[in-house]
């Protein structure tokens, strides 16, 4: 009787291992294989098919193009996305590609203070009463910014130049050109100390200035686009207050400012959008980033596309070359365009150029 308990006790002690065994090898294959997916996805990053690409690329134009046409209708002027360019593919009734989800989203930089086109009147106001520095500290960061972005080693009153800054360890130089990114302050003397903590850390400071200025544009802020904090600090010398201001005209947005309201800093319109265009299949998406600038002429719907003739001559035909394609009175120019990296004035190289960049 015991021997036979003796085995039952063994067989089950066996089917106890095998079945941990099964369970191990089961948790070992799915992890596998998860692992495996997750790895062809982030490769598929880099190695995406062409007509994938021309995908992504052909709803970015096709974007521009009804960005184009509805701005055409309002005389030429991007306003904003109540004007109905906010869904693009709708507008235009693209069948839509049931292999990938395809989500387009287009803001306004605009909406923001262009801090690279303040005069220095405009700097200071921006400082003392956007935010809260007294005369002395914002003298000083007036001159170090200068003195900054200035192409002359010429050091102002409270400011610095390249004597200071290689003195420093490690040593580098002033940039010598506008600011290329807010991360870019880190390196400015007075306005390390202000915006940032000992460890290089953004503080307080830091998150106001970037919620109000951007790099991205040297245009005037469209009122259309600006954060309540934003549009609050430009009618704070004014007559009037944003709700105010929108209720001067019945629509969601605003064609014209008021006579009495004679601000610089303010327009209505937009000429630079930045767009995200995100394909997606699974967890890994493919993103493309453009920041484009309006470029609308009365000849820009008769432009020589590749196919049509130029001359009387039938055999002369544009087949697309790049000589061709620099002629094309195209409404848009693309500033900056990337593949699945953002194009945002915080996360911009501070050290160069960026390599994004299209140059004439």
């Amino acid at each position: 009787m015991r021997t036979q308990e003796h085995r039952a006790d063994q067989k089950g002690s066996v089917l106890i291992a095998v079945l941990a065994i099964i369970a191990l090898l089961a948790f070992l294959t799915t992890k596998f294989i998860d692992d495996s997916v997750n790895d062809l996805e982030y490769q598929a990053l880099f190695k995406q098919p062409t007509d994938l690409r021309a995908l992504a690329y052909n709803t970015l134009e096709i974007t521009l193009a009804v960005i184009h046409e509805i701005a055409t209708i309002d005389d030429g002027n991007i306003h904003h996305y109540e004007q109905g360019w906010q869904n693009p593919l709708q507008y235009f009734q693209l069948p839509q590609n049931k292999d990938w989800a395809i989500d387009i989203h287009i803001q306004d930089p605009t909406g923001k203070i262009p801090i690279n086109a303040l005069s220095d009147e405009q700097m200071s106001d921006l400082l003392e009463e956007g935010l809260g520095f007294d005369f002395s500290t914002t003298q000083e960061l007036k001159d170090t910014w200068t003195d900054w972005i200035d192409a002359d080693d010429n050091r102002s009153l409270n400011g610095a130049e390249s004597d200071d800054y290689e003195s420093l360890d490690p040593p580098y130089r002033p940039a010598n050109r506008p600011i290329e990114s807010l991360d870019e302050l880190k390196l400015i003397q007075t306005w390390k100390e202000e915006f940032f903590d000992e460890n290089g850390q953004p503080n307080e400071l830091y998150y106001r200035l970037q919620s109000m200025v951007t790099t991205l544009h040297n245009q005037p802020v469209n009122v259309n686009a600006a954060s309540p904090s934003v549009l609050d600090y430009l009618l704070l010398n004014t007559s009037w207050d944003a709700k105010a201001l929108f209720e001067t005209e019945d629509k969601p947005y605003l064609t014209r400012l008021p006579e009495s309201l004679n601000s610089e800093l303010l327009t209505t319109s937009t000429g630079t959008l930045l767009i995200q265009i995100t394909l997606k299949r699974g967890d890994v998406p493919f993103i493309i980033n453009a920041l484009v600038e309006k470029n609308f002429s009365n000849s820009t719907s008769t432009s020589n596309l590749p196919g049509r003739a130029e001359s009387e001559d039938p055999a002369w035909i544009k087949e697309g070359t790049l000589e061709e394609q620099l002629k094309l009175n195209f409404p848009f120019k693309i500033l900056k365009i990337s593949e699945n990296h953002s194009i945002d004035s915080s996360s911009a190289s501070i050290y160069s150029h960026s390599n994004l960049d299209f140059l004439p």
